[in-house]
């Protein structure tokens, strides 16, 4: 009897094409460049990530390399903690951004070593993660900036009241 590469499920028909049981298509061995596997048949190729793209998706958001590598939650944690990181102080933002590059990195390395299992890529999830990123930033970017307008605009008020009462030579200056 033969069984499924997939799934394990036992064949029931030996010329079926597709298993029955989860639709993965039934290779038979030796036709063509496909990894051989027990009970006759042979599976698909492994599908390999890609280390420099994880790494560098990290490098331009920290979290996108994860979310590459299938690891969306685990994306969106480093990117929380790589913006804390710069809030609070430069360095541990900068230290968790290289540990997103890092990882990302190594991570693809592990699922194509069979480390750890393989998760595909949702593209999906790479673009709302950057187009969150991007729009947090720039939330970020716009609050900051009114902070330092409302710390800045009192003082303005104040320069202008200073200009508005006379002539300076007219104080004994």
């Amino acid at each position: 009897m033969k069984f499924c590469p997939e799934c394990g499920t036992p064949i029931a028909r030996e010329n079926s094409r597709f298993c029955d049981h989860c639709g993965a298509p039934l290779v038979p061995t030796g036709s063509g460049s496909q990894i051989p596997v027990p009970y006759g048949y042979t599976a698909r190729p492994r599908e390999q990530k890609s280390a420099m793209i994880a790494s560098l998706c990290s490098s331009f958001i920290p979290g996108l390399g994860q979310v590459y590598n299938g690891m969306t939650a685990r994306g969106i944690a480093l990117f929380a903690a790589t913006l804390a990181g710069l809030a609070f102080l430069l360095l541990p933002g900068l230290i968790v951004w290289v540990y997103a590059i890092y990882d990302a990195y190594s991570m693809a390395g592990k699922m194509n070593a069979g480390e750890i299992p393989y998760v595909p890529t949702r593209a999906l999830h790479m673009v709302l993660f950057a187009i969150g990123a991007i729009a947090v930033v720039i939330i970020i970017i716009i609050v900051v900036v009114m902070a330092v307008m409302a710390e800045i605009g009192p003082m303005m008020g104040q320069m202008n009241q200073v200009g508005n009462l006379g002539d300076i030579r007219g104080l004994g200056f």
